[in-house]
């Protein structure tokens, strides 16, 4: 009897034992895996607040195991086929966490600089969720992750960076902001001590034109000003003199070398549709929005274009992989021409208000 009595109660011990290791894939839907908004309009009004909260169950596999979790966002396009979701953005959750909330600074950038989706516009985003049990051993575990699947509408923006700047301080009767602003820096797009923007000297009040200092954003006590000579500066000195004034200059200060370069520029469109000529269509510069505008433009869907300077290629801008624009002038030669994606009448817009780094167009 006690021989049977230790048997049974080993058999049962046993089947208790093995019933806890059991593994039962839990269901996609069990996960109730969801987001807080369908959609989402991102723009520097929303950095500081939660724009999006993704928040689902905990994953039950039956046994006595702890999964893991994370989101991978991509385009749909990438969802299907044998590549599927192979472009990701993988973002792995703390464990325990069965939700992850979003700054919109923090959402904008993985839009916006990792999926590379376009700013300005609505785009459709998939958000997959992962639960997969990992192995303590750091090997592929042979239970299959599970997924769960959702999209939503996503509109980015076009985040400007503000890069260490030289900011303009007016001389003699020429006033500027007090603080930095879109039209009066020079920036350092790689910090360091090379800086570069576009000034409009709207005065002639200056000894050779306007008058001006260099104030830095990293230290107010650096004012750069004249140097002795029209392309070179001091911290000691009075005011710089940039001519000829009234115009509108590319600017370039080595904050290292004491040297400031100016050049007069006037920007046109050259392209498919106009033969490529560098003087036909011009853009005007608006001194009350700081940009440079062409209206009535024709272009067609399929041809390119470049904006170019004072009648040539020296000074020109064309964009890069990502679609952003990039100097593609002497002596650097760079750039992709800028698409056409439809055929019509446009207004082009170029904007070199915010300094290297932050030069911007549209085309509407």
């Amino acid at each position: 009897m006690i021989y049977t009595f230790l048997f049974i109660s080993l058999f049962f011990g046993c089947k208790k034992d093995a019933s806890t290791n059991i593994i039962t894939p839990p269901t996609a839907g069990s996960l109730a895996f969801k987001t807080s908004v369908s959609s989402v309009v991102l723009s520097a009004a929303t950095d500081a607040s939660t724009v999006v909260t993704f928040n689902f169950k905990a994953a039950s596999f039956g046994a006595n195991v702890v999964p893991t979790y994370s989101l991978e966002f991509d385009l749909p396009a990438d969802t299907s086929g044998a590549n599927a979701w192979a472009n990701a953005v993988i973002v792995k959750l703390p464990a325990g966490t069965l939700s992850k909330a979003y700054l919109g600074s923090d959402f904008n950038s993985l839009l916006a600089n990792q999926l590379l989706l376009p700013t300005g516009t609505v785009s459709t985003l998939a958000i997959r969720l992962k639960a997969e049990v990992n192995q303590n051993t750091g090997a592929v575990s042979v239970i299959k992750p599970i997924y769960s699947s959702l999209t939503m509408a996503v509109n980015p923006y076009k985040a400007t960076i503000e890069y260490p700047a030289l900011i303009v301080k007016g001389g003699n009767s020429w006033k500027t902001p007090t603080v930095r602003s879109n039209g009066f820096v020079l920036t350092s797009s790689k910090f360091n001590s090379k800086y570069e923007g576009y000034l409009n000297l709207p005065n002639a009040d200056g000894y050779g034109g306007d008058a001006f200092q260099l104030v830095s954003s990293k230290d107010a006590t650096k004012v750069y000003g004249w140097g002795g000579t029209a392309t070179t500066m001091n911290l000691t000195g009075g005011n710089l003199y940039l001519s000829p004034s009234p115009a509108y200059m590319k600017v370039n200060a080595d904050v290292d070398a004491l040297t400031i370069t100016y050049t007069p520029v006037k920007f046109f469109i050259s392209g498919d549709d106009n033969g490529w000529s560098t003087s036909s269509t011009p853009l005007v510069y608006n001194a009350t929005t700081m940009k440079w505008v062409a209206a009535n433009v024709s272009l067609t869907a399929g041809k390119t274009f470049v904006f170019t300077a004072n009648g040539g290629y020296d000074i020109s801008y064309k964009v890069d992989a990502t679609g952003a624009l990039v100097y593609s002038g002497a002596p650097t030669w760079g750039g992709i021409n800028i698409p056409i994606t439809k055929t019509g009448i446009f207004t082009i817009t170029l904007d070199l208000s915010a300094g290297d780094g932050n030069y911007t167009y549209s085309v509407k």
